[in-house]
């Protein structure tokens, strides 16, 4: 026997307030978002935790010591990402967090559903072969999920 180790749930309240929230949430940064592609993000020059403080020392260099600073460099504009960066690192954190928690949810729901369907069906499927009356109807039924495109029989 399988070990239910999830029943996960919401009333009705709880999704409409979850969906409200992110319908908010998506609501607020869409003005602000960009869509990179595949491509894009290959080649981005990558930041992370470790770079913060060399960001924010050349954003202040930028200002303290301008002589060393290319035309090309925008000091506000380098300031306005340097506090880009951290904002958005920092609202990462509680959604990443957020997105484990569903990601774990709906990865240990499929599993346990799956694992007692797949016992299901190895069983109706014992019925169909004793020919149990509407075993065969919904073993066959079920059968189609484990059948290749283009072709009419299950996979054994």
């Amino acid at each position: 026997m399988t070990e239910n180790r999830i029943n996960f749930t919401l009333t009705d309240a709880e999704q409409n307030t979850v969906e409200a929230s992110f319908k908010t949430i998506s609501d607020i940064l869409r003005p602000h978002a960009i869509v990179l592609s595949d491509n894009d993000r290959k080649m981005l020059p990558r930041s992370a935790d470790g770079t913060l403080p060399f960001l924010e020392k050349s954003a202040s260099y930028v200002v303290t010591h301008s002589q060393f600073k290319p035309d090309y460099v925008d000091a506000d504009e380098l300031n306005a990402d340097v506090n880009g960066y951290k904002l958005s690192s920092r609202l990462l954190t509680p959604a990443a967090e957020i997105f484990r928690m569903l990601e774990d949810i709906a990865m240990l729901s499929g599993s346990e559903a799956y694992s007692s369907s797949l016992s299901y069906y190895r069983n109706v499927k014992m019925q169909a072969r004793d020919n149990r009356p509407g075993a065969k109807i919904v073993a066959d039924d079920l059968a189609q999920r484990f059948t290749k495109p283009g072709k009419s029989t299950p996979i054994k």
